[in-house]
C-alpha cells in the first residue's frame, strides 16, 4: 500500500466512521471523509487522536448533505482508490412516530446503491468496503429469542422482511435489504472493483467524539453504560465487538491480497458470545473506587439472549485478534468517568 492510495469514508463522525478514520490514517492511507456539515469536519479535525497523528496533510472533507440524494457521492469518490461506506441510520436517531421504512429501509438502501453507483462510474476504485450488522444475516427471531441453536456466519443469508414490530426490528430490516440488494446489484453490474460486507455485533468502544457525559448513553454503548450506571437494559443478543475491531477490521479488507465479493463476521468470545451482565463484574473489579463512591452504582440490571455467531474466519483471514469483553466494558465506562470527571479508579 502506497501513501498515496486515497480512501473516501461515509459516516466519519459516527462512533464507527470516526475510528475507521483514525485507523486508515494510521495505516498510512490518505483519507477523504463525508460529512454532512462544516461543523462535523470541524470536530473530527480537533478530535486528540487526529491531532497526534499530524496528518492534517492526508485528511481532508467533502460535504454531502443528503446521503440519499440520486448522485450524491458521484462528485466526492473522484480519484480515490478505494470506499468504505459506513454512514447509516441508528436506532437511536429514530424518532417515536416516524415510519420504519421511511427512517431506515429506504436510506440504508439508497445509501449504499448510490455508493455502488457512484463507484462504477469512478475508474480509480479498486474496493468497496460496506458495513452492515450481524442483524443482516440472522433472522430476527433467532437473533431476539435465545433459543437458536444455528451457527451464523459471513456466508449466511435471510430474505428481506416486509414487517417490523419495533424500532431494533426495523433496524435489522434496513441491514438486510441494504445487503441484499447491495449483492443483487454485484450481480447485475460489471465491475473493476471488488465489494467487502463487515458484519459486526453490538459496536462497543470509546467514542472520542463525545465530550459531554449525556451523550455518553447515545448508541450501542448504553447496553454497558445502562446497567453499570443503575439502570435496566432488558435483553439483548450475545454478540458484541469492540469498536477498534471494527475499525481495523474495515481498514485490513482494503488489501489487495483479501478476496473480494466476500463478507466478515465481527463477534468476539467465540460461539459462546459475550455475557452482558457480566460488565458489573468487570467493572466492580476495574473501577472499585468509583462504585465505593457511588459515581458508578453498579446494580442495574441486563440479560443476554445467546446466538451462535463463528467469526473464526475474519480473525483468521484478516489477522484479527477480538478483543473480549472485558476490554470493550473498561474502553467505555473509562471514558464515561473521565466525562464525569473522576477517572478511572
Amino acid at each position: 500500500m502506497g501513501s498515496s492510495e486515497l480512501v473516501f469514508i461515509t459516516g466519519g463522525s459516527g462512533h464507527i466512521g470516526f475510528q475507521v478514520v483514525v485507523s486508515a490514517l494510521k495505516a498510512g492511507y490518505r483519507v477523504r471523509a463525508a460529512v454532512r456539515s462544516q461543523g462535523k469536519a470541524d470536530k473530527i479535525k480537533s478530535a486528540p487522536s487526529i491531532r497526534a497523528l499530524n496528518a492534517e496533510d492526508k485528511l481532508s472533507f467533502v460535504e454531502v448533505a443528503d446521503l440519499t440524494a440520486t448522485g450524491a457521492y458521484d462528485k466526492a469518490v473522484e480519484g480515490a482508490d478505494y470506499i468504505i461506506h459506513v454512514a447509516a441510520p441508528i436506532s437511536s436517531s429514530y424518532k417515536e412516530g416516524a415510519d420504519f421504512t421511511e427512517h431506515f429501509i429506504e436510506p440504508s438502501v439508497k445509501g449504499t446503491l448510490g455508493v455502488l453507483n457512484a463507484a462504477k462510474k469512478t475508474s480509480s476504485i479498486r474496493r468497496v468496503v460496506i458495513t452492515s450488522s450481524v442483524a443482516a444475516i440472522i433472522p430476527y427471531h433467532d437473533f431476539t429469542s435465545g433459543k437458536s441453536e444455528t451457527v451464523y456466519n459471513e456466508t449466511s443469508r435471510i430474505p428481506t422482511p416486509t414487517s417490523f414490530a419495533n424500532v431494533f426490528e426495523a433496524y435489522a430490516a434496513s441491514k438486510v435489504a441494504a445487503l441484499n440488494e447491495a449483492e443483487e446489484w454485484i450481480r447485475q453490474n460489471k465491475t473493476a472493483f471488488s465489494v467487502i460486507h463487515i458484519f459486526p455485533g453490538f459496536v462497543i468502544g470509546k467514542d472520542e467524539l463525545i465530550t459531554d457525559v449525556k451523550d455518553a448513553f447515545y448508541g450501542t454503548n448504553k447496553e454497558v453504560l445502562t446497567p453499570v450506571t443503575g439502570g435496566d437494559d432488558g435483553f439483548k443478543p450475545s454478540s458484541s465487538v469492540h469498536l477498534d475491531d471494527v475499525a481495523q477490521a474495515h481498514v485490513a479488507a482494503l488489501n489487495p491480497g483479501i478476496v473480494g465479493n466476500a463478507g466478515f463476521v465481527l463477534s468476539s468470545g467465540g460461539l459462546r458470545g459475550i455475557r452482558w451482565e457480566e460488565s458489573l463484574d468487570v467493572v466492580a473489579k476495574n473501577f472499585p473506587d468509583a462504585v465505593q463512591s457511588g459515581i458508578l452504582a453498579n446494580n442495574g440490571k441486563i440479560a443476554t439472549l445467546p446466538v451462535k455467531i463463528d467469526a473464526s474466519n475474519t480473525e483468521k483471514t484478516l489477522g484479527l485478534r477480538l478483543r473480549p469483553f472485558d476490554e470493550q466494558v473498561k474502553s467505555v465506562v473509562g471514558h464515561y468517568l473521565e466525562l464525569v470527571g473522576e477517572g478511572a479508579g
